[in-house]
């Protein structure tokens, strides 16, 4: 499915009339800080060792 200009104005439109104007700029904050809660919790998780990793043993027996 393409989205051309017409299916993104319309949609647009249908937007506009559903909220109407004055309550578009606070659903456009709310969805900004959404997507950064969305991001910052992503890159937390990737720098934190996951549970399955915490119980391991390394590789390598360096017990020797």
């Amino acid at each position: 499915m393409e989205l051309s200009v017409g299916k993104i104005l319309l949609i647009l439109v249908i937007v506009v009339l559903v909220f109407g104007t004055a309550r578009l700029p606070k659903i456009g904050e709310d969805l900004g800080k959404a997507f950064r809660s969305f991001k910052k919790s992503l890159h937390e998780g990737e720098s934190e060792p996951s549970a399955k990793d915490a119980g391991k043993k390394p590789d390598s027996d360096t017990t020797r």
